[in-house]
Formats: C-alpha cells, structure tokens, sequence
C-alpha cells in the first residue's frame, strides 16, 4: 500500500513503475552530436594543434568497438565500455576534424604566402558600407608577384576607397598589403577579432582607389550573384513607400539588410529583447515556411504526394530566400531545420525534436566548425529546445475559451524560448528585458504581418506590376512597420525596461543552466527527487550569488586606457573609483570605456583634471606625480618643460610617458622604471621608444595597461 503524501500529493500519488519513462532512444543522435561539439571546443582550446594526435586516439578508441562487434554475446558491462569508447573516439574525430578544416592551418592559405609587393586576386562574396569606405569579403583565388601566380585560399576583409559600386561575384586585384586583425586594446571591449575569426576572418587590408581595381569576370551569374541582385530589386520595391527608421526596419527584417539601421532604433530594440527580428534567423524563415506550406495548403488537396510536392516547394522557395538574405550563418541554419523537419514528415518518419536538432547540427558543425563558437549558433538551438521543452507544458497551465488560446499560445512559445536562451543573453550581453512578455509576444505578430506584406509587395514587384498596383501593399506596409516602431520605442521607456547586470560569468551561467535542466526534467517527470533536485541546485546558485562578493572580493586595480589623442585612467580600491585624465568624446567613452567600467558598478563621475591638485582614497594628483593606490607614477609630458630637479623627486614605480614626450628625453635615472607610453602619443614614435626601451608597454601595441593589487592598506 502507497500512502499519500499531504505535502506532495500529486508526486506521491504516481508509482514508481507508472512514471512517464523518458526515451532516450528517440534522440540517438544527441550524445554523438554533443561528443563532436566537445571535440572541436577542445581543439579551439588548443589552437587547432594536435591534429595528429587526434587522429591516432580515434582509431584507437574504435578498437574496443570494433572488438565488441566480432564478440558474439558481449557483457552489458564491456557493451556499456565500448559506448563510452565510442563517444570519445567521435570526441577525438571532432578535434582532428576541427583542426584540418582550421584556415591558417591550410598550407595554400593567402596569409602564409603573402610578401611586401604581393598582389591579391579574389572574389567578393559579401558587400556593405562601412563609412565612407565599402567592406568587402574576399574570398582569395591567386596571389600575384613578379615571378608567378601562386594559387591561395583564404578570406580577407578589405575595406575599399570607392568601391560603392562594387556586387556580389565582382573579381578584384589588391595592391594594399593584408594584416592580422588586431584584438581589442581596451578591456571589456567587442572582440571583434574573434568575431571574424569564427566566420573564419583573420586578414584585413585598407586599400586606396588607386590600390585596387574591377576585373572582368566571365559571363554568367553565381548562386551569390542571382540572391544579391534579387535583394537589390526587393530593396528597390520599398524605397518608394518607405523612408528613414520605416525602411531601415522592414529592409532589415524582411531581407536582411541591417546597414541603414540607425544607433536609436538599435537601442530600443535591444533594451526590449526584440532585437532578434532585425536580423534574419529561425524566425523570419520559420513564417516563410508557414506562410507557404499555408498557401500551398488552400491550393493542392491533403493528400501524401501532394505534402511532398509542398515540402518540396517551401524548401525550394527558404533556401532562395537564404540566398536573398546573404546566406548569413543564421539563415543557414534555420533553413537546414526547415529542410530536416519537412523532409522528415515527407518520408512519414515521426523523429523527436531533439533529433532533428542533433542532425541540423552535426551538418552545420560539418560544414563550418566554427558555428559552434558564434552566439547565434548557440542561441538558436537554445530557443529551440526551451520551446520543446516547456511551451506545451507552459500552454496547460491556462485554459482559455475559443479563439483567446491562441494569445496564450504565444505567450507560452515567447516565455519558453526566453527560458531556453536565458543563461546564454545573461552571460554575453549582462542584460535581461523586463518587458519581454509584453514586446516579445507582439513582436513576433508584428513579424509576420511585416513579412507577408513584404514578400506580397516583392512578388508583385517582382511580376512588373505599375507603380499605382503597389501603393497598396506599400502604404500598408509603412503602417504597420510605423506602428511596430512606435510600440518598441513605447516599451523601451517603460521604467526598468532593462535590468543591467554588472557581472555574469561562466560559473553564474552554467549553473542557471543546469537549474532550467532541472526543471525541464521535473516539467517532464514529475518525483520527489527532481524536486528537491530544484531546490538544492537553487539554493546553491543563490548561495554562491549572495556570497561570492564576500568570499572573491574585486580586488583594487587602475587600467591606463588605449584612446587616441587622450591620457585617461581609471582607480577602483574596492570600494571607490575616479578617473584622471582628459575628457572623452561621449561616443568613443560609450564604446572603449564603459564595457571595462560595468564590473565597477560605481559612478566614477568627471575625470580629474591633471593640472588641479587633489587628493582622493584611490588617488592622488600633484602633477606631474600621481598616486594611484599603491603606486607612485611620475608623469612625462611632452607639453611640459621639466626642471633639473626631476632626478630629486621620489623614485616612481611606473612612468607614464603622454603628449608626445621623446625617449631621447628620458632621464638615466628612470632607464629601469616600467613605462607605460599611451594613446595620447603620436604614432611615429612608436619604433622609437620600441628601440630605446624594449620592455616598455606601448598601448597601441599592447593594449591598455591593468595594475591590480590584492592588499590595500
């Protein structure tokens, strides 16, 4: 007899035998997917090296697998050993894979090869304005010199003086010498190197008018060449009808085009979490696909053939949308779940979810290992599995009458793709949309009207309708486009719109994570041990939340910032901070100093002045001395005349050199000294100090200067 519980009634009430099993079996692919993501992580972790390595543990690892299928009655315990043996031999082979697709470890790469006077010959796979100049991917063929034509590969990612005209498929010979990108100078800041670097990037080149030039290109048009010219007709359709923030919005959510959005715009859409809809991903592709197996739908009769003949067709049409959009990896990625899910429901097979996604995933990593690496790549899979996980369960909770289910519908898929994607918003953009509910819901409604209308009013267009046929489809596009805009813009001066988070870490992120597996486990089989499997893992989470200030206090530390033509410093000593040095443009302040300052969490206020003494816990100025915590720093100024009695001052720990001051003009008596030369120095005399003074820390090269101190009295 089983006695009911008054505190878990409806837990206890289920016998063990009677619980909902969960089938793994379903999913084959999960496990081996996962082995193979881990592979090429650990081959990241370990720049691309080992490749042989690798290759010889997954052979040996095949062995006990190999050697458990000529057994004929194996023990469970050898069957289970070889299971294991096989996970990491696909662990390996997903490291030697990673390493061997790696471009810099491709011999023919263009970076390897390239000298002073080497010019290079490619193809343009990607076009857009970057200022007043027009970037350009190149996708490198030949390197030229004056004894031969070398064959290359490689992308560069040239930045062309005059090249507004430029298209997709354009052949272009460079004179301009490629360089590695260069990593970030000041902390915190985007890494935009390792942007590039996972969609395989590690060149770029500023190239004059007269450093490159147009070559002829064959006859005929590329797949890339067909999708770019179908965006420009698309693109042309809209701008009579919309303008400014309507045509930046709609040329950016129905095709991609994300170049004329403006900072404004960006910002309210990122402060409400419906960032997302600006650029071209699962959901855009996941309404195109709807919209015509819907179509579709009303026009051929339900019958086997004709399901495949639609699956076939939406395919068809998602992936040449794909095209249109760039073929960006996002794009990629949904339309290779598309083309899973419905190829799957045309060969009558019923997969599991999380399958599906297993086999979407192992064809994107086959294809370009890096995708592992990217956010969207990450944030994709994520919403997918919370929508698996929790939307139907969330639907459940709330019944409404008629037609009023389908608002909670929505609610429900929005909330379980924010679940899913929640651990991996907080850890790379440290903000949470309070809102989301109210803008992520309609947002997804305003998506869909917005992206019907377009791809009505672009197959109009595209059929030679007249003007006046598409002033219709045109001005109601603008409506709803405006209405759209007003609403986000609405939401994003709600008070508290935004909830910043000073720090989220990778501690802080793998542990909601195992916290939203939990209650996915718990959603999905209800017992005792699931629950208090919860709560542990929450109260942990919250300990280590409430306590790790305590117990990893942020230690004191000034950084000598990178900024052009500037000398400024931030001082933090745990508890206050203040900066010194010039003033920063708001701009430049907003995009290389505010990211590092964010960990402070304190309002550091004005910069203090270099030519007013003062006297702060964290720092002191007596220019040219400053005290900055623990530290004497003696300040050389190439706009000062210093006296003879510079040698008499108190020995500094740190010289900062600023303004242009020459090392010729370096007392002997600091020859020993750390010094630090920033950005407010001109750049010819880099090489100069580098010769003079080799250890010096020279800020255009190094990158900013952090002192930290762990003890301060």
């Amino acid at each position: 007899m089983v006695r009911k519980s008054t505190i878990f009634p409806s837990v206890s009430s289920l016998r063990p035998h009677t619980r909902k099993a969960i089938p793994w079996s379903a999913a084959p692919l999960l496990l081996p997917v996962a082995a193979f993501g881990a592979g090429i992580a650990l081959s990241a972790y370990l720049d691309y090296g080992y490749g042989t390595t690798f290759l010889v543990a997954t052979l040996v690892l095949c062995l006990p697998v190999l050697a458990l299928h000529l057994r004929p009655a194996p023990h469970p315990f050898y069957a289970s050993a070889a299971s294991v043996s096989l996970l990491l031999a696909v662990l390996s082979f997903g490291g030697w894979y990673a390493g061997e697709r790696h471009p810099l470890n491709d011999a023919s790469h263009f970076g390897h090869r390239q000298q002073e006077g080497t010019l290079t010959y490619g193809t343009a796979d990607a076009v857009r304005q970057a200022g007043s100049r027009t970037a350009v991917t190149l996708s490198v063929e030949r390197l030229i010199d004056d004894r031969a034509v070398f064959p290359a590969t490689g992308l560069l990612l040239a930045y062309l003086e005059g090249g507004e005209d430029l298209r997709v498929g354009d052949r272009l010979l460079l004179s301009a010498e490629p360089t590695r990108v260069p990593p970030p100078l000041n902390p915190g800041v985007f890494d935009y190197a390792a942007y590039l670097a996972g969609q395989s990037v590690y060149h770029r080149t500023y190239a004059d008018a007269e450093e490159w030039q147009l070559v002829p290109a064959p006859p005929g048009w590329s797949l890339r060449q067909i999708g770019d010219r179908s965006r420009a007709a698309w693109f042309a359709s809209l701008t009579p009808f919309l303008e400014d923030d309507n045509l930046a919005v709609a040329a950016a959510l129905i095709m991609g085009k994300r170049d004329l959005l403006g900072s404004e715009v960006r910002s309210a859409y990122a402060d409400t979490g419906a960032i997302h809809v600006l650029a071209v991903s699962g959901l855009h592709v996941g309404i195109l696909a709807l919209i015509v197996m819907q179509l579709l739908g009303w026009l051929l009769p339900p019958r086997p053939f004709w399901f495949l003949v639609r699956s076939a067709v939406t395919i068809g049409v998602v992936w040449y949308f794909a095209l249109i959009t760039g073929l960006s990896p996002s794009v990629q990625r949904a339309a290779l779940m598309v083309s899973v899910v419905l190829t799957g429901k045309s060969v009558n097979r019923r997969n599991s979810i999380f399958n599906l996604l297993a086999i979407s995933a192992l064809l994107m990593l086959a294809i370009e290992p890096k995708q592992l690496f990217q956010v969207g790549f990450q944030l994709s899979f994520a919403a997918v599995a919370g929508i698996a996980l929790f939307a139907r369960r969330l639907q459940r909770l709330v019944r409404l009458p008629g037609k009023l289910h389908l608002a909670w519908d929505a609610v429900s898929v929005s909330t379980a793709a924010q679940l899913g994607t929640l651990p991996f918003t907080l850890y790379y953009f440290g903000q949470f949309p309070v809102y989301f509910l109210l803008s992520g819901t309609l947002v997804i409604v305003f998506a869909y009207l917005v992206l019907t209308m377009g791809l009505f009013h672009g197959v109009l267009a595209l059929i030679g309708l007249p003007h006046q046929w598409l002033t219709p489809t045109g001005t109601l596009l603008n409506g709803v486009v405006e209405v759209q805009n007003t609403f986000i813009r609405y939401c994003s001066e709600l008070p508290g719109a935004t909830l910043q988070l000073t720090s989220f870490g990778v501690v802080s992120a793998i542990g909601l994570l195992a916290l939203i597996a939990v209650l996915a486990y718990l959603a999905y089989r209800p017992s005792h041990r699931a629950r208090w499997l919860a709560m542990g893992v929450t109260g942990l989470l919250a300990s280590y939340w409430m306590l790790s200030p305590a117990l990893t206090p942020r230690p004191g530390f000034f950084t000598v910032y990178h900024l052009p033509r500037l000398t400024l410093i931030d001082v933090y000593d745990g508890h206050a901070a203040a900066a010194v040095g010039d003033s920063v443009p708001a701009r430049l302040a907003d995009y290389q100093i505010e990211p590092s300052r964010k960990v402070v969490a304190t309002d550091l206020g004005g910069p203090l002045r270099f030519d007013r003494d003062t006297s702060l816990a964290p720092v002191a100025v007596a220019y040219p001395l400053l005290r900055l915590l623990d530290r004497r720093v003696l300040v050389l100024d190439g706009d000062l005349s210093y006296p003879e009695a510079l040698a008499s001052l108190p020995a500094p720990d740190l010289v900062l050199v600023r303004g242009g001051f020459r090392p010729d003009d370096v007392p002997p008596s600091l020859a020993n000294r750390p010094i630090v030369v920033d950005g407010s120095n001109p750049p010819y005399l880099t090489d100069d100090w580098r010769v003079a003074f080799p250890r010096v820390h020279i800020t255009a090269e190094d990158g900013a200067y952090r002192y930290e101190v762990t003890d301060i009295e």
